[in-house]
């Protein structure tokens, strides 16, 4: 998928010790359109997610927590259904919380994460 830069002044991912923290994810492409509805925006936010963590040697089973960020409720089951399939049970501990609007008028979805996944070892 490759990696997008930030628009401010902030990495994309960062440890943190042995966590790991995805900064907000958007669908927002590398020519700066944001696609479709929200299961393939959030398809497209979670393999950010994948990608950012990959550069650390991690994956999505390492995310212990997400929060979500939804600009309408009415897209949650769409939202959740790629969700779902997207992260094994038990999955991260998560918060989705509804938002008046994102940075980019077309932005359905936006999702932080953060991962366990130390440096020396494996995780317990």
């Amino acid at each position: 998928m490759g990696a997008i830069k930030p628009l401010g002044k902030y990495p994309g991912a960062r440890r943190g010790g042995d966590y790991l923290f995805v900064s907000g994810m958007s669908a927002r492409m590398a020519d700066g359109s944001v696609p479709g509805d929200v299961r393939e925006q959030t398809r497209v936010v979670i393999g950010k997610i994948r990608d950012a963590l990959a550069g650390f040697g991690a994956g999505l089973d390492d995310c212990v927590a997400i929060t979500s960020y939804l600009v309408d409720m009415r897209d949650f089951d769409g939202y959740n259904e790629v969700y779902n399939a997207s992260f094994a049970a038990p999955g991260p501990a998560r918060t989705t919380v509804a938002v008046h609007q994102l940075p980019h008028p077309d932005m359905l979805v936006e999702l932080t994460a953060t991962a366990y996944k130390p440096q020396h070892g494996e995780s317990t």
